[in-house]
């Protein structure tokens, strides 16, 4: 199984992909994490502005799928571009980043999974994947 049918796999098991596409809470997920690569924000904070961005920027008119899958693979273009740029191995970074979100367990919360804050997980180990 390559990494992307094991993100598939793991969203099916925790209830993720039968909840259906909603493009806000997509767009809010991706804003929430650039908001914490930026170190300034913290998750709650982030996760409060990344839906209040998303509500103002997303419209409510259904639009050809085609451009929000054009958009959405664009953005892990450039994602794994910018691991590339920082010194790490996009590949090793995803089998560290899977692994720690696969150790987590909770529950899904308005359609959205929310970690057990008291779970022991695994914690991904980035030194593991510089060039």
């Amino acid at each position: 199984m390559d990494m992307f049918e094991k993100i598939v796999a793991w969203n099916q098991e925790r209830g993720l992909i039968e909840k259906g596409f909603n493009h806000e809470k997509e767009a809010s997920f991706i804003i929430e994490e650039l908001l914490e690569s930026t170190g300034v924000i913290e998750s709650e904070e982030a996760r409060e502005e990344s839906e209040e961005i998303s509500e103002k920027v997303i419209t409510h008119t259904p639009l050809d799928k085609t451009i929000i899958v054009d958009a959405l693979a664009d953005i892990i273009v450039y994602a794994t571009g910018g691991i590339a740029k920082l010194g790490y191995n996009p590949s090793k970074v995803m089998d560290e980043v899977y692994k720690e979100i696969n150790s987590r367990t909770g529950k899904l919360i308005d359609g959205k999974f929310v970690k057990d804050p008291n779970v022991k997980k695994y914690e991904a180990d980035f030194t593991i994947c510089k060039y």
